[in-house]
């Protein structure tokens, strides 16, 4: 019988093409309103968290999390494809905020365990210096199997794996899997766009109906979800 490695924690990182435009705007809109509106509180030390960005009008709140919606929803087809599975037609619940850090702002350990996805999009990963600062703004996940580390393979095994901000990057993980993020330390704001995100299966209609077959490609509404 082949090794077996049970129980992975999927996590997908990829960079998102065409944009530009996307950050620069979201970015302005976003770092004018930490100056003038108040933040939510959550996990964040420092720093603004912004109300529900997913009911926003503007153009590039729209495009922007549709696009992270598609980012995913493909995230989870690949994993149901690896397995020989095909996903039900769904709907996507997504809640989601900005995070707005400067210098010496952090998140402490927190999940977001009542939602089935979480992501962070980074609008402008900021300009801290890498070589002074290595730890700078990471995002670390954190193993979230309990038990005792084995002696001398800490390395071998890990604790914590950290994901480098960049521009552009998005991350997607399940919402029960513990996170924080490293002490910024920068002079541009570091702006992130986080979401939740909730799957839910879409009933077939009965054969009655006049309308026509569900089709795959889910739909959004807005949650609730928590925002940390």
């Amino acid at each position: 019988m082949p090794d077996l490695s049970l129980f992975g924690t999927p996590v997908s990182m990829r960079d998102l093409s065409g944009m530009d435009e996307i950050n620069r705007d979201a970015t302005r809109r976003l770092v004018a309103e930490s100056l003038s509106l108040a933040s939510v509180h959550r996990s964040n030390v420092g720093g603004w968290h912004s109300q529900n960005l997913a009911g926003r009008p503007e153009a590039c709140f729209r495009d922007l999390l549709q696009r992270i919606v598609t980012g995913v929803r493909e995230t989870v087809e690949g994993l149901a494809k690896e397995r020989q599975q095909r996903l039900p037609a769904m709907r996507i619940g997504i809640h989601a905020w900005a995070m707005v850090m400067r210098n010496g702002d952090y998140t402490i350990p927190h999940d977001h365990s009542d939602v089935h996805w979480a992501t962070v999009y980074y609008l402008d990963a900021g300009d801290a210096d890498a070589t002074a600062h290595p730890a700078s703004g990471l995002l670390a996940l954190v193993d979230p199997r309990h038990g005792r580390p084995m002696p001398g393979l800490e390395s071998v095994l890990g604790t914590t794996f950290t994901v480098l901000p960049r521009t552009g990057r998005l991350v997607v993980f399940p919402g029960w899997l513990l996170h924080y993020v490293h002490t910024y330390q920068g002079q541009r704001p570091r702006v992130s766009v986080s979401c939740n995100l909730v799957f839910e299966p879409v009933a077939p209609f009965s054969a009655d109906r006049q309308v026509g077959a569900v089709s795959g490609t889910p739909s959004e509404r807005a949650v609730s979800g928590s925002s940390a």
